[in-house]
């Protein structure tokens, strides 16, 4: 677990606790203790700006800081708006020239040429009102593979679980109150590390702290002037009446070398290292239900003769098991038969048996990381029943399925209504087409959250006005205050006759009113005895959605048509 910086702590070092606290202003050189300690940390400081503060980190070659020139370095003289520029000078017996300059040409010592500035704050000359924003090293976020999130103020990139991880933080402290405020940008250390062993570079530091009350100070005391040298931090302090300063370099060595990098990368793919869970399977070969681990040196493929479990022997798990993904559609991507966790990890297959377990096969719970084979264990069971139809002819006999999936079949409509763009239909985005699934557990919750979204993306698709204008285009005489739903309807009545009509439209109508029960403004009464019905007449709350979807989809098979869509899109 990375330790991050408290960067609160930078107030201790800015700000006196009161304005005239003796004691703060004069120990100006405490504050190198906490630049110490946090360039030490899991996460570090390249650039803070505040009161009584200051320290900029930029990149030097590691061959012209060992051993550090501290002299040369102490001249040096690091500017945040020193970026790539295009240069044109005259003169020198050269004539005219122009040429792209970098940053860092003239930092005024020799140890810091060639190097890289971290932190950037350009001005835009003339733009006065135009607040200029701390920028990043493109060449650094580039390397790290990092990407600018502004919710989080933080280039990020995605871990190995899939989550958000904040590598290099701008913070602003009192953002509110000028003479408070202090910015900062930190970077986890291991990847500073990384990137300055593979470009052969050190972080160095350039740091004042100067504590002093501007209408009370005259100068300096020449005898309370002081030096402290180490090899990799060297500074000048001094003190006055009430005041007190501190200022000099630190260099920070990467300690991670390239060819511990190498040995890391070999690491990731060292088969001994990766962990694998132990599940309850059905083993196809041998006809038995056994324990047995996903490592592949625990189950073979169709083509060893051996008594070891086919590695599409099937797992068998509570439909709870799902309830994680379906929940942040953000991180999870949940189809009907596949599953993956952004850059993290995908299950190629899973489907539900009719005794409504969650399966797939031992082969691809082998490929998921170790803690997501731990998370799908705890809800691992013995078979109830076999696998689906579909997964047996999808995934046995390599067949397509024979199974109608009224689900699907209203998706692939929806799909050719957006190509279409009929005037009466409104864009139905990718987010609410994959939102809509059908429920896996015997969940009350579940099921109304299915029902809504499903309603969202059929019934919310169809618009009144243009619907009206066709309904009234056919004959049909129309209410300005019916809805999409019953505007079909009388569209319907003057193809088919007003009660195949009405019985047409009724899937949609009873979608529509479940909708209004489960997640509306209806009694608790009334939400009870819609799931008293629903499992009397289906057994499962999953049973009713698919017969609902089915009632759903003959109706568009009808009513498509008869708005203009070919048949056989229908």
């Amino acid at each position: 677990m990375t330790r991050r910086l408290d960067v609160a702590k930078l107030d201790t070092i800015a700000f006196p606790n009161s304005p005239d606290d003796p004691a703060w202003l004069g120990a100006a050189v405490d504050s190198i203790e906490l630049l110490k300690t946090t360039a030490a940390g899991d996460e570090i400081l390249i650039y803070a700006v505040g009161s009584a503060l200051l320290i900029k980190g930029v990149l030097a070659p590691i061959a012209q800081v060992t051993p550090a020139d501290q002299e040369d370095l102490m001249h040096s003289f690091i500017q945040s708006d020193d970026t790539w520029c295009i240069q044109k000078s005259y003169g020198g017996g050269e004539g005219h020239r122009v040429y792209i300059e970098p940053p860092l040409h003239s930092p005024g010592c020799k140890s810091l040429a060639g190097g890289e500035m971290l932190v950037f704050r350009r001005s835009f000359y003339g733009m006065d009102e135009v607040r200029p924003e701390l920028e990043l090293s493109q060449k650094l976020v580039h390397c790290l593979a990092l990407h600018w999130l502004a919710d989080r103020s933080a280039f990020c990139r995605l871990d190995a679980r899939g989550d958000v991880e904040e590598v290099i933080r701008v913070v602003t402290r009192h953002r509110d109150d000028d003479r408070k405020k202090i910015e900062a940008v930190t970077i986890l250390a291991k990847d500073l590390a990384t990137y300055m062993a593979l470009s052969d570079m050190a972080l160095m530091y350039r740091f004042d702290f100067t504590r002093f009350i501007p209408a009370r100070f005259s100068e300096w005391s020449e005898g309370a002037r002081d030096n402290f040298s180490s090899p990799d931090l060297f500074y000048h302090t001094g003190k006055g009446p009430l005041a007190s300063f501190a200022n000099g370099c630190m260099i920070v060595r990467p300690q991670i070398t390239k060819e511990d990098l190498i040995e890391e990368w070999k690491e990731e793919f060292n088969p001994k290292k990766k962990e694998y869970a132990v599940f309850k399977i059905l083993d196809r070969k041998n006809n038995k239900e056994v324990e047995t681990s996903c490592a592949p040196d625990c189950i073979s493929s169709y083509f060893e003769k051996n008594d070891l479990p086919w590695h599409i022997s099937p797992a068998f798990f509570r439909p709870d098991v799902l309830h994680r993904f379906k929940a942040d559609p953000q991180k999870y991507s949940l189809d009907d038969r596949t599953i993956s966790c952004r850059n993290a990890w995908f299950l190629k297959t899973y489907d539900i048996n009719e005794a409504g377990q969650v399966h797939t096969y031992i082969g691809y719970l082998a490929d998921l990381p170790i803690e997501e084979q731990r998370y799908w264990q705890t809800f691992n069971e013995w078979p109830k029943g076999p696998i689906s139809k579909r997964a047996h002819e999808n995934d046995i006999l390599g067949e397509f399925s024979s199974e109608y999936e009224p689900l699907d079949e209203i998706k692939r409509k929806i799909a050719f209504l957006n190509e279409r763009k009929p005037a009466w239909w409104s864009f139905r985005s990718d987010k609410l087409v994959a939102a809509v699934l059908y429920p896996v557990a015997d969940s009350t919750k579940e099921w109304g959250d299915e029902i809504l979204a499903f309603d969202q993306l059929l019934v919310e698709g169809f618009l009144q006005k243009p619907l009206r204008a066709a309904a009234k285009l056919e004959g049909a005489s129309i209410d300005d205050k019916w809805g999409s739903l019953k505007i079909l309807q009388e569209l319907a009545a003057t193809k088919i006759g007003a009660d195949e009509a009405a019985a047409l439209a009724e899937p949609l109508r009873r979608l529509h009113a479940l909708r209004t029960i489960l997640r509306g403004h209806s009694s608790t009464t009334d939400s009870k005895k819609a799931e008293q019905d629903a499992r009397r007449e289906f057994g499962t709350l999953r049973e009713q959605f698919k017969d609902l979807a089915a009632g759903c989809d003959r109706a568009l098979v009808t009513l498509l048509p008869m708005l203009g869509i070919p048949e056989t899109f229908a």
